[in-house]
């Protein structure tokens, strides 16, 4: 039995615990609240730690890029890649017909395939044959574009990091006239391992869905004729624009898109009215194009070293971390 001074004793004991309990708790939940206000004040740390997990995802896209040039071209348009965008793939390979063409790295010279544009088709069925049998259990993403597009590839690699490899994707500028739909070899396409295997059955096929497309179709546009033997495939086309309606694929040159009415007045003009896809906003004018396009098309040699700053190097003033460093102001003399 516990005494009356015992009592005594104990009982401001326990008031004393019960307040310090108290404060305690109060102070976590006071933390609690203040982590979350700053949390709602400063939400840059969650910007950031997103954008690290999308770098992550986008960094484990093996992306194999190749490109349709000849020996005319090769050497300026061709090394105008390869030295701005190309090496971004994680494979950059220059398909072309002819030996002479000169030494480049990456370069395959295709068998059996005509020059100019009525080699087109042949090389393309090649250069997909030719990507099968070699690389197909390398990469997971498959990119042909021409010798004069420009392509930005870390928001190609987004595009592809987002997508389930085992569906087969077929991704591009959507073009339909009439019968035919198709995508824009111009301004590029993607393909999974996925949609490379279907393409493969339909091109060593018998049946040559080459043939039988330009039949069907009465055409010999190589992007045409691909897109014909992957429907074969049931390989569907996928829409690629982002979460505004704006096109990530575009088929011509920026100033064509941006600039309204610039287009008509021009041979490419048919566009505007073939263009398929009519959840888009708009090809032409402010809101053609993503913020995170990926290609256009047209681009001479000269014009892809300059996009190609005006992509990677020039920036706004404290964008980067790099701007901390202040350049030192230089003295003039009088």
């Amino acid at each position: 039995m516990i005494s009356y001074k015992a009592s005594v004793v104990l009982v401001p004991c326990a008031c004393g615990v019960l307040i310090l309990l108290l404060l305690l708790h109060l102070k976590t939940v006071k933390f609690k609240n203040f982590s979350l206000a700053v949390e709602a004040r400063n939400p840059e740390h969650l910007v950031m730690e997103r954008l690290e997990k999308a770098r992550r995802r986008v960094n484990r896209v093996k992306l194999l890029c190749w490109v349709m040039t000849g020996p005319d071209t090769i050497i300026t348009k061709g090394r105008a890649v390869l030295e701005t965008w190309g090496p971004q793939c994680n494979k950059l390979l220059f398909m072309t017909d002819g030996n002479d063409t000169p030494q480049m790295p990456g370069k395959v010279v295709l068998p059996h395939v005509g020059g100019g544009r009525g080699g087109l088709v042949g090389k393309s069925k090649e250069a997909w044959r030719y990507v099968y049998k070699h690389f197909r259990s390398d990469y997971d993403w498959f990119y042909k574009c021409d010798d004069d597009t420009y392509t930005v590839v870390q928001n190609l690699k987004l595009l592809a990091s987002g997508l389930q490899m085992a569906k087969p994707y077929y991704l591009g500028f959507h073009i339909n006239r009439g019968s035919a739909e198709w995508l824009s070899g111009g301004a590029g396409y993607l393909l999974n391992r996925a949609s490379l295997s279907l393409l493969e059955q339909q091109l060593s096929s018998p049946s040559n869905c080459i043939e039988s497309g330009s039949k069907a179709l009465n055409a010999s546009s190589e992007d045409m004729l691909i897109s014909y033997c992957l429907r074969r495939a049931n390989v569907l086309i996928t829409s690629s624009l982002d979460a505004h309606g704006k096109n990530r694929f575009l088929p011509l040159t920026p100033e064509l898109h941006l600039l309204k009415g610039a287009m008509a007045k021009t041979e490419y003009k048919w566009i505007l009215d073939v263009y398929s896809d009519r959840r888009s906003k708009q090809i032409e004018g402010s809101e053609c194009c993503s913020d995170l396009a990926i290609s256009f098309h047209y681009i001479t040699a000269d014009a892809q070293r300059t996009l190609h700053y005006l992509v990677h190097r020039l920036h706004v003033f404290g964008s980067r971390l790099s701007d901390l460093e202040l350049p030192e102001v230089l003295e003039t003399s009088a």
